[in-house]
């Protein structure tokens, strides 16, 4: 059958699906060539991988499972402490199929994250680059595509995060870690020539944009512009259907548009329902989502069809009570900060840990706001949010004071929004974090006047939004804290400076109401979700490079702060006894017994023995102390009681270490490469019960098809201090991830310890859910081991024992109260006294010493440590640099003006700046500056 489509003369031969998508996630080579330099041979169609590694997609070369580097994130997490790893280039490959069928359509490859930056080739054919490694992007490769017969494409990523592609946050500030990779979805997309684009493009818009104006309890209406783009040679008409779907998936109303569109127009179809009267409204409580869908139309057949999720609701920040209003009622804030990795695995996350920390954030900590710091994550974390009621404000991934890419923050700006703009939970948007470079706000209003636009801690662009930190705090309540160290008899560390390490027991107290203030109920977002990787270190933390700040660990085993925001926050009748407590060191003695509950009553019981009772919801912190209380053997509980609901929590005590114990987060996994499973391990006594501070060594062991992600032994870490390697295993119980291979069967994973009775625990791999195409193929790889192409030394550098460098600092600077007029002394005296090495009468000091005045002013007379080490990791920079330029022989003058223009741009202005390529491009030009 032949259709004509009306007014344009094309005649149609084919009447198929009008969208194909799938997933290519499995099937992957990968290899890792360490040179900077580009080695572009493997973008050639006869390129041999065959000894690369076969990999699945998310995917990360900057972990233990790929570098050997024994640290449960980054051992080296910036080029500083070894380049190896980041000035490099990581390359995969993937073949795939498509039948000839496909010939008249639109074909795209979609990314939903490479960190950092990315080249895109198929079949040796550039199809494009992406700069950023959080928001998401595609490919056009229609042109490129060869039908019945093998593609080739092929992803060059760079993970620098000095880089020399613009300067592409977050570059070299070191709060979170850039793993590098394929570390999201990948998807092979194939559309009709009437389509509607990728939404999340910078380059145009795409999908649809949902808002609801006019929006009351009784009713509004729903304005959805839809993007539609015409890529046949000739002007076509087209028809226009959207349909508004209820929560419960029936239909609330539709809207019909015909329109003429000319060849190669992109076009806006701006289509408004009528009233809908009593809409369910979306709030944390009631997280009601409706539905579009879109469906475009071409000569009576369905070309292309669209879904997007959103819901009613209507927000306003009240400034004179800084107060949210949502749905016309007051909304107190009450969440914290999460980011998006887990020990050994990194960012390269599957979808079911996603879901699995936004359920435990949601349901059992109870939060009702979440920024996902500090960048866009996961289209999955958005979705999750929609529907479990969790209100969000999604940053840009800007932070410190970096001459950041205009263009690029721009680009950022606004594939953030335009992916993530019809989510209802999202309520800010954040243009930076510790910045003189935040996005500039103007880009935002640009593309969506319907969200509170938020800048925290920010200079010059942004610090004039009407809504920032003094507005809300975004970080409140930051203490760096190990799981396991529960008191002060386990570790003494109890220090007033919060950026330094302590104990479970310090860090809950120190988060009860003080001098009448209840801290947890300040209004916005406290830190942190779970501990994470980061380029920092905490004085006394077990490894550098670690940020303990989580409530949880990052294994994601609770401290006792979190169990107090649950007493303070959640909705589930609960009571915690702090357990350390109650162990054997302990037996004779008298002890204050803490319960956190959100109970009406709690009673306490010793062995079935009543203690007494107390009334922690007339508690500002939903906490009480039972003093006194004699350490017996046996059992303490406390039994809580809230609106006639009863509650039980117990202690036993445990005897010796006697045995192992291991559970698995699944029984069955794909075996794709992607399958991943967590094996928790705990140590019990002879009767089971948990050994409270046990730290004895944990042998793991593999038979069947899988590998373990990470090393196959755990030492407790729990008496390092500041050490570069180690597992963070402080305290039992600890996970250790698994991977499946391509090979399905029974994987049996073993657990010893000497003198413990081992554990055994077994799952399936299983073939993967088939996620058969018509007319799409993906043949299987096999691979070896990794395979280095090249060295990772870089030519030509040279550095100096002579550049003067300065000390980090783990105290904060506090000059509060002091006068202005006074910071520079004071400034210059309190580094001084820290490095009394250094050259003070030098150009470059005297421009560190403005540039911490200037910080000084920003947070009135306060520079925490985090924000010293910062600007003085860019004096060391610059440093170094004239150390190499002053060892030249070059003309006095010409070595005076670039000393200047490298102190002008790197510590003055912020321009991060990567010293080896600095030193390699004047060592190049050696000749040309000594004419």
């Amino acid at each position: 059958m032949i259709e004509h489509i009306r007014g344009a003369g094309i005649a149609m031969r084919e009447k198929h699906a009008n969208r194909i998508q799938k997933t290519i996630n499995r099937d992957w080579k990968f290899n890792y060539y360490p040179s900077e330099e580009e080695d572009l041979s493997p973008i050639a169609a006869d390129f041999d991988d065959r000894a690369w590694p076969a990999i699945a997609v998310p995917h990360t070369w900057s972990t233990y499972e790929t570098t050997g580097e024994l640290h449960p994130f980054i051992r080296n997490p910036s080029e500083k402490d070894g380049s190896f790893w980041w000035y490099g280039w990581g390359w995969y490959r993937k073949k795939f199929t498509l039948d000839a069928r496909y010939r008249s359509k639109k074909i795209f490859i979609e990314f939903d994250g490479v960190q950092k930056y990315s080249k895109v080739w198929l079949n040796g054919q550039f199809a494009g680059e992406h700069k950023g490694g959080f928001t998401s992007f595609y490919c056009d490769v229609t042109d490129a595509v060869q039908f019945d017969r093998e593609n080739i494409l092929a992803v060059e990523v760079s993970n620098r995060r000095n880089d020399l592609f613009g300067g592409i946050p977050p570059m070299t500030a070191g709060n979170w870690n850039m793993y590098g990779g394929i570390y999201r979805d990948v998807r092979i997309v194939i559309k009709d020539k009437l389509h509607i684009p990728f939404q999340g493009s910078a380059l145009h818009e795409g999908g649809t944009f949902i808002t609801t104006p006019d929006l009351s309890a009784a009713g509004g209406n729903v304005r959805v512009r839809t993007f539609v783009k015409n890529e046949y040679e000739t002007e076509v008409d087209c028809r226009l259907n959207t349909r508004i779907w209820g929560p419960d998936g029936t239909l609330v109303t539709g809207m019909m548009s015909e329109r003429r569109l000319a060849a190669g127009e992109l076009a806006e179809f701006d289509q408004t329902s009528g009233r809908i009267d009593r809409p369910q409204l979306w709030s944390p409580e009631t997280p009601a989502l409706y539905k579009v869908t879109s469906d475009l139309e071409l000569g009576g057949r369905s070309t292309d069809q669209f879904a997007s999720t959103f819901g009613f609701r209507w927000f306003e920040w009240n400034y004179s009570e800084n107060q949210l209003y949502l749905n016309g009622k007051r909304t107190p804030i009450h969440g914290s900060n999460r980011h998006q990795e887990y020990p050994w695995l990194g960012d390269a996350l599957p979808k079911w840990m996603h879901g699995r920390d936004l359920r435990d954030i949601r349901f059992n900590l109870g939060f009702n706001f979440m920024r996902t710091c500090h960048y866009n994550q996961d289209p999955y974390v958005y979705d999750l949010c929609d529907q479990y009621g969790i209100l969000i404000c999604e940053e840009v991934p800007n932070i410190k004071n970096i001459a950041f890419g205009a263009d690029i923050q721009e680009q950022h700006v606004r594939e953030m929004i335009r992916r993530d703009r019809n989510h209802p939970s999202i309520i800010m948007w954040s243009m930076g974090n510790e910045t003189n470079h935040a996005a500039d706000p103007r880009w935002a209003y640009a593309e969506d006047d319907t969200r509170i636009l938020h800048c925290r801690h920010c200079a010059g662009m942004g610090e004039d939004l009407p809504h920032t930190h003094r507005q809300m705090l975004m970080e409140h309540m930051l203490r760096c804290t190990v799981r396991g160290w529960y008191n002060a008899d386990v570790k003494p560390l109890e220090p007033a400076n919060h950026q330094h390490t302590g104990h479970e027991e310090w860090q809950h107290d120190q988060s009860l109401t003080r001098n009448g203030e209840r801290l947890l109920a300040i209004n916005g977002g406290k830190w942190l979700y779970a501990d994470h990787g980061c380029d920092r270190e905490y004085l006394n933390s077990p490894l550098n490079h670690i940020n303990p700040k989580g409530w949880v660990d990052g294994y994601r085993m609770p401290k006792y702060l979190y169990y107090l925001w649950q007493a303070n926050w959640s909705r589930k009748t609960m009571a915690f006894i702090h357990p350390y407590d109650w162990t054997s060191r302990y037996l004779g003695q008298r002890r204050n017994i803490t319960v956190n509950s959100n109970c009406d009553e709690v009673a306490l019981y010793v062995n079935g023995r009543a203690i007494g009772s107390l009334h922690p919801a007339e508690s500002n912190d939903f906490t009480v102390v039972f003093t006194d209380v004699p350490v017996e053997e046996g059992t303490v509980a406390a039994i809580g009681t809230r609106n006639g609901e009863s509650v039980r929590n117990e202690v036993v005590m445990a005897g010796a270490p006697a045995k192992l114990a291991v559970s698995a987060s699944h029984m069955r996994i794909p075996a794709d490469r992607s399958g991943i499973v967590l094996m928790t391990v705990d140590i019990v006594d002879e009767h089971g019960v948990h050994v409270y501070g046990a730290t004895n060594d944990l042998h793991f062991k593999l038979d069947g098809p899988a590998k373990l992600v990470g090393p196959d032994c755990y030492i407790s870490d729990t008496h390092k201090c500041n050490e570069m390697e180690g597992t963070m295993y402080i305290d039992a119980p600890v996970s250790v991830p698994v991977r499946s291979t391509e090979t399905a069967g029974t994987i049996r994973f073993i657990v010893s310890s000497p003198g413990l009775q081992s554990a055994t625990i077994e799952i399936e791999a299983v073939a993967p859910a088939q996620d058969t195409v018509e007319g799409i193929a993906e043949p299987p790889v096999t691979g070896g081991l990794l395979t280095i192409k090249a060295s990772s030394e870089s030519a030509g550098a040279e550095s100096s024992q002579q550049a003067d460098h300065l000390e980090d600092s783990v105290e904060d600077i506090d000059f509060r109260g002091a006068d202005e007029a006074s910071y520079a002394e004071k400034m210059s005296k309190w580094i001084w006294q820290r490095n009394l090495h250094i050259n003070v009468g030098t150009p470059a000091f005297a421009a560190l010493v403005d540039a911490m005045v200037v910080q000084l002013k920003k947070d009135r007379g306060l520079t925490v440590a985090d924000d010293y080490n910062f600007i003085i990791g860019h004096f060391n920079d610059c440093c170094r640099i004239l150390a190499f330029i002053h060892a030249r022989k070059w003309n006095g003058q010409l070595k005076q003006k670039l000393a200047h223009d490298y102190i002008d741009a790197i510590i003055t202005r912020g321009v991060a700046m990567d010293v080896l390529h600095e030193i390699n491009r004047l060592s190049d030009e050696n000749l040309n500056l000594n004419r």
